[in-house]
């Protein structure tokens, strides 16, 4: 009976050290190893979702950046200004109508975007003044025309006979107008950087 105590005791410290030195460490480490395995799984699951939207953030980003390309063509940079003058004489050439003063006031910063703005004066016929306006609104890029001021001196209309039966006139009635011409462009440190993806 002894013996047999004895070996009931034996077999429970045998248990109980393999319990506590090996079972429990390796249990340990089994819940750990566990855990990190469903960290990494879960991981590679939002890197496999990540990598589903990646390619359609990257058609974003390409479909807005040429948005942005076309919008930002409106607002020139400001070197592009002395383009700018030569379109403005451009259409005043074409039209007909003459720019008698171009004087350009400070830069005008506002959150993103500079303005500069010219104070502009010229004449012409009524028509011509027309057309030069139409060839302001349809340049490149954005320009603004305000503070309008428009007068008409009073002129006399009359014909006098030249060669055979054919008239002349001898003053073409005219408009003399003021106006505040602004066009746009953005900061330096504001434009967009274009980023490899």
């Amino acid at each position: 009976m002894q013996k047999i105590l004895m070996g009931v005791v034996a077999f429970f410290v045998v248990v109980y050290f393999w319990y506590t030195r090996l079972y429990s460490s390796y249990d340990n480490k089994l819940a750990t190893m566990t855990q990190e395995y469903e960290n990494m799984i879960t991981d590679l699951k939002n890197v496999e979702m990540k990598s589903k939207t990646l390619e359609a953030l990257k058609e974003e980003y390409v479909e807005l950046l040429d948005k942005y390309l076309e919008i930002e063509q409106l607002l020139p940079e400001v070197k592009q200004i002395p383009s700018f003058l030569v379109q403005l004489h451009t259409a005043s050439s074409l039209t007909g109508t003459k720019i008698t003063k171009i004087e350009p006031r400070p830069i005008a910063p506002e959150s993103f975007y500079n303005v500069a703005n010219f104070d502009i004066q010229m004449e012409g016929g009524y028509h011509e003044f027309g057309k030069f306006m139409s060839y302001v609104a349809n340049f490149p890029f954005i320009a603004n025309v305000s503070n309008m001021d428009i007068k008409a001196p009073s002129v006399n209309v009359g014909t006098s006979e030249t060669e055979g039966d054919s008239f002349k006139e001898l003053n073409k009635p005219t408009i003399k107008a003021n106006f505040l011409l602004s066009t746009y462009y953005v900061k330096p440190d504001e434009r967009l950087q274009e980023i490899e993806i």
